[in-house]
């Protein structure tokens, strides 16, 4: 979900009360089928149903619960055909079962209901009625993230609980359409003057998703060719009948088919091919990833990557508690970066970035972590959820500093958790088994911690030497007072032929040695914005002392040198020797009988550190230049 101009929606129900969620987590929800009844000028339901097959996970089911506001009538309920009593407790059916299903035994209920739910004017609805102020559109839509299903119809809001696949059907007035989730079946023409619109879905679907949209529409739909699928996808789109609203979307609208191939070349085939992605309007300033069918209140190049990335990220591999939102809000909030840099210019992709980060910056604290999921406001905090989230990503990227093992990553996490939920230690366990690496300090700052690292730089240069001091601390000192992190360093030099070094800083104030660096007129931090960073400082301090003599004892040639060629070494005798990369890791190691050694340098351009282990334990260490 993505709401823009600074606009959002207050919710302010709580989640389930213990007893309800200890009722719910009973049963498993296989199958939904919603039967509804609805115009385009209100949000009443008229007579209603909704059909439920479900699994007894419990030893036996006493009592059957489903959620559903209390605004809302219930006129009959009828589990496994057979008419049963229920009671209302505050929002909540439930009905008492005799004999009671034992566990594995499949349940059919059905609720049938009808009335009006609560109004949008107090923030605690997940249906909503109003006029495009901009195209004059009557609209009734839904939109329940993070828990408001239950304000138009009986579910269970539990996010781990996946149905197996979801019906709607919607009866509405003649002369409009309603758009859901799934395969559009049929139109059936009713003699009442109303239409049925048969939607069907057979993918996984977490309750939130379920959608529908009532208006005047046209349907503009159209082919997508998806890499790794078999056949063309349909991208079928309601669009206000509006004459002039078409023409003025379609352009952006037509980007999708783009969009969804480049995301399927990056995170894999779209997983909802076997169905359709589309676009049903409505009059709210933002989107909401409804699977299969995005609910959006206009079109633009970043809005729309951002929902269809949702397809992947929140819709097939759902966050499993709304502590960890970022699987969904992050994931797709980089992808419109993703999308820029695969469709767009190089100057959008960098304003983005730049943009995304000063907002980021803007404060000093947070985590990317919720710590209150009762909050919709900090469920869906714009600088923390959407900004950091996605900056999170782009760090993990930088760290990789490969781009194929960065997306095999993403596809990995998607194939091991689609069709199911996920939580952020599954997504880390992926990224510790592609890469071999412990991400534990990684998440541990960036993701539960708060604030952002904050650098103040020193530097000199003398006979084309470089000592370089980096100052850091955190911006909120009492969460995180320094950042483990990598960070690039570009030398700008006399006459140009500029270097971009890969600095890895371990401590709070590091200094480092580069020999053979040529003249620098210019030191910059951080320049293509890969690190959520602050940079108080960068200024040249001529009394900045360079090693001794001493330094030079272990003799390195060229320097610096470039990836392929052949590092020759001189030593003070024979050894071990050993190359350590700027993050500390011996990436090569080597018994060395006389007073030289050669290295077939196959390494990405950075810092490295070559260091010799004398016969009798001394050691030396120089600094290795890799330059593109």
């Amino acid at each position: 979900m993505r709401f823009l101009l600074g606009l959002s929606i207050a919710f302010l129900w709580a989640q389930q009360d213990a007893a309800t969620r200890t009722l719910l987590l009973k049963y498993d929800a296989k199958f939904w089928w919603l039967n509804l009844q609805v115009t385009n000028t209100s949000t009443q339901l008229g007579p209603s149903w909704v059909l439920a097959r479900l699994q007894v996970t419990a030893p036996s089911l006493d009592t059957l619960a489903f959620e559903l506001h209390s605004a809302l009538t219930v006129d009959s309920v009828v589990v496994d055909g057979q008419r049963r009593s229920f009671l209302r407790r505050g929002h909540t059916v439930r009905i008492p079962l005799t004999p009671q299903p034992v566990q594995g035994a499949m349940v059919e209920a059905v609720v049938y209901y009808r009335g009006t739910p609560p109004s949008s004017q107090t923030g605690a609805t997940g249906i909503f009625n109003r006029q495009s102020p901009s195209w004059g559109n009557q609209v009734t839509w839904t939109l329940t993230q993070p828990f408001y299903a239950h304000t138009w119809w009986p579910c269970k809001q539990i996010l781990s609980d996946k149905a197996d696949s979801v019906w709607t059907f919607v009866t509405i007035p003649w002369g409009t359409r309603a758009g859901a989730v799934g395969l559009l079946e049929g139109v059936d023409t009713l003699p009442t003057q109303q239409l049925r619109f048969r939607w069907k879905s057979r993918y996984p679907i977490a309750y939130y998703l379920v959608a529908f949209a009532v208006a005047s529409y046209v349907d503009y739909s159209f082919y997508a060719a998806v890499p790794g699928v078999p056949s063309s996808v349909l991208v079928q789109n309601y669009i206000y009948d509006n004459p002039q609203t078409l023409p003025y979307f379609q352009a952006q609208i037509d980007t999708t088919a783009g969009l969804l191939r480049e995301f399927s070349l990056r995170y894999g085939p779209y997983p909802f091919w076997r169905e359709k992605y589309g676009h049903m309007m409505a009059p709210f300033s933002g989107g909401m990833e409804h699977q299969t069918m995005t609910t959006q209140g206009f079109f633009s190049f970043t809005l729309t990557a951002h929902e269809l990335a949702h397809q992947w990220f929140g819709d097939w591999v759902t966050c499993g508690s709304w502590q960890d939102i970022w699987l969904n809000e992050g994931f797709a909030s980089y992808s419109e970066y993703v999308a820029l840099q695969a469709l767009g210019t190089p100057s959008e992709a960098r304003d983005w970035l730049i943009q995304t980060h000063d907002a980021i910056v803007g404060g000093n604290r947070g985590s990317v972590w919720v710590p209150d999921t009762l909050s919709d406001d900090r469920i869906f905090d714009s600088r923390l959820t959407y900004n950091k989230g996605a900056y999170l990503l782009h760090m993990i990227r930088f760290r990789l500093a490969q781009d194929s093992l960065f997306f095999a990553v993403l596809r990995a996490y998607l194939a091991a958790e689609g069709g199911a939920n996920a939580r952020l230690g599954d997504f880390q366990a992926i990224l510790e088994q592609m890469t071999g690496q412990s991400w534990g300090t990684f998440f541990q700052q960036w993701y539960y911690g708060e604030g952002h690292p904050v650098y103040s730089v020193r530097w000199n240069e003398s006979g084309g030497n470089l000592w370089i001091e980096l100052s850091q601390q955190g911006s909120w000192p009492s969460s995180v007072s320094f950042f483990e992190t990598p960070i690039e360093v570009r030398l700008i030099r006399q006459g140009g032929g500029d270097t971009t070094l890969r600095l890895f800083q371990t401590q709070p104030l590091q200094s480092f040695y580069i020999t053979n660096v040529g003249t620098v007129t210019q030191v910059q931090i951080d320049p293509d914005y890969w690190l959520i960073r602050q940079i108080q400082r960068i200024s040249r301090d001529l009394t900045l002392q360079l090693p001794g003599e001493d330094a030079f004892l272990l003799r390195v040639g060229p320097v610096p040198v470039r990836e392929g060629q052949m590092v020759q070494v001189g030593l003070p005798s024979p050894g071990r020797i050993q190359v350590i990369d700027a993050a500390g890791m011996v990436i090569w190691e080597e018994e060395v009988r006389s007073s030289s050694w050669e290295w077939p340098v196959s390494v990405s351009p950075g810092v490295y550190f070559l260091r010799w282990f004398s016969e009798q334990g001394g050691h030396i260490t120089r600094p290795l230049l890799v330059v593109q």
